[in-house]
């Protein structure tokens, strides 16, 4: 079984272009991935402490993420939550 070779013919300019739009694409992907933010940092965002963080998971079902046994946070959820709920 033969195996054929396809060759595409472009110029520079034309090369750099398509680099460019290819690293752009890849960039605006990964900005749109929402952070994940530990007990510390939400309740520092929050200015509450990490104690109340852990109640809300806990008695609530405050949206978070479980890695093993740390507790991850997306702050939009968590704002989204707190709002829906009034506080």
């Amino acid at each position: 079984m033969s195996e054929s070779l396809d060759l595409i013919v472009t110029t520079k300019s034309d090369l750099r272009e398509i680099i460019r739009d290819a690293v752009s694409e890849a960039v605006h992907r990964y900005e749109r991935v929402p952070e994940l933010l530990s007990t510390k940092q939400m309740a520092a965002r929050l200015d509450v402490s990490a104690d109340t963080v852990r109640k809300w998971v806990a008695r609530d079902d405050c949206p978070c993420v479980r890695a093993g046994r740390a507790l991850r946070f997306r702050e939009d959820a968590v704002i989204a939550w707190l709002e829906v709920r009034g506080g």
